[in-house]
C-alpha cells in the first residue's frame, strides 16, 4: 500500500510538536501542537484502518489541511526584515511589482482567481470521484497535503510578512480586492509562507488530477497557473514564494507518483 494522506498529516503535526518543544521561541505553539499530535495519533490508532466511503476520503482531509495551516501560524515570532528586503529586491528585479499598470480587467481576473483558490483543492478531489477515479483520491490528498505542509512547515525558519502588508499603494481597491482582504484579515494567519501554500496547493491539485484525468488536469493546470500569477500580482506573495510553491508541488507529485 502506498503512502496515505494520514501519514503525511501525522508526520507534519509530529514535526511541529518536536520543533515547538525544542525551541523556546515557539512556546505558544506547544500546547496546540501537543493536543493536535495526541488527537491525531489516537484517532489513527483507533480508526486508522476502518473502511472509508468516497465522501469521507474527499472531505475529511480538508479540515486537517486548514488545521495544519493555522497551527503553523503559532510559530511566527517576528518578521525577518533582511529576508523581506531580499524578497522585495527580487520582485523589483523581476518587475513583478509593475502590476498597477495592468489593465483593470486583468487585475480583476486575478483577484477573482484568488477568491476561488479556496475551492480548487476540494474541486480536484470531487473531479476525481465524478470522473470514476475515486480510488485515486487518497493519493491525491497525499500529494496535496505533502506540498502544502512542506510549505507551512518552513514558517518557523522563514518568517516574513506578505508584501501587501509592507508596501504602499495608491490604487483604489476594487470590490473583489476588498473581499479578498476581508477573508485574509479574518481567516488567515496574517503572515507569509515561503514557499507559497497557495501556489503549492493549486499546483499539486492540478498535477494529481492530471495523473488520472489528463483533460481535466489540463484545465486545473491552467487555473493553477493563474493562481500562481495572482498571488504575485495581488501582492499576496513574493515571486520567490510562488515559484518555490510550484517546485514543492512538482517534487511532492514526483515523489508520490507511484503510490
Amino acid at each position: 500500500m502506498g503512502l496515505r494522506w494520514e501519514w503525511v498529516a501525522l508526520g507534519y503535526v509530529t514535526y511541529l510538536t518536536v520543533v515547538a518543544l525544542a525551541d523556546s521561541r515557539f512556546h505558544r505553539a506547544r500546547g496546540p501542537t501537543l493536543v493536535a499530535a495526541f488527537t491525531g495519533w489516537t484517532v489513527w490508532a483507533i480508526a486508522g484502518h476502518a473502511s472509508r466511503t468516497p465522501l469521507f476520503e474527499v472531505l475529511v482531509p480538508l479540515p486537517i489541511l486548514l488545521a495544519g495551516y493555522w497551527l503553523s501560524g503559532l510559530f511566527f515570532v517576528r518578521p525577518m526584515t533582511g529576508v523581506e528586503r531580499w524578497l522585495l529586491h527580487i520582485d523589483d528585479w523581476s518587475s513583478s511589482r509593475w502590476h498597477v499598470s495592468w489593465p483593470w480587467l486583468a487585475r480583476e481576473y486575478f483577484e477573482l482567481v484568488y477568491v476561488l483558490v479556496y475551492a480548487v483543492v476540494p474541486a480536484g478531489a470531487f473531479a476525481l470521484v465524478l470522473g470514476g477515479h475515486a480510488a485515486t483520491v487518497p493519493r491525491f490528498w497525499a500529494v496535496v497535503l505533502l506540498a502544502e505542509f512542506a510549505s507551512y512547515g518552513m514558517l518557523p525558519w522563514l518568517q516574513t510578512r506578505p508584501p501587501r502588508a509592507i508596501e504602499c499603494t495608491s490604487t483604489p481597491p476594487s470590490i473583489l480586492r476588498r473581499f479578498n482582504a476581508a477573508v485574509l484579515d479574518r481567516g488567515s494567519i496574517q503572515v507569509n509562507t515561503v514557499p507559497s501554500g497557495h501556489s503549492a496547493g493549486a499546483s499539486a491539485t492540478a498535477l494529481a488530477v492530471a495523473s488520472a484525468m489528463p483533460l481535466a488536469g489540463a484545465a486545473f493546470l491552467v487555473f493553477a497557473a493563474s493562481i500562481v500569477v495572482a498571488t504575485v500580482v495581488g501582492r499576496y506573495h513574493y515571486i520567490v514564494d510562488s515559484v518555490l510553491g510550484v517546485l514543492v508541488a512538482v517534487a511532492s507529485w514526483y515523489l508520490l507518483r507511484s503510490c
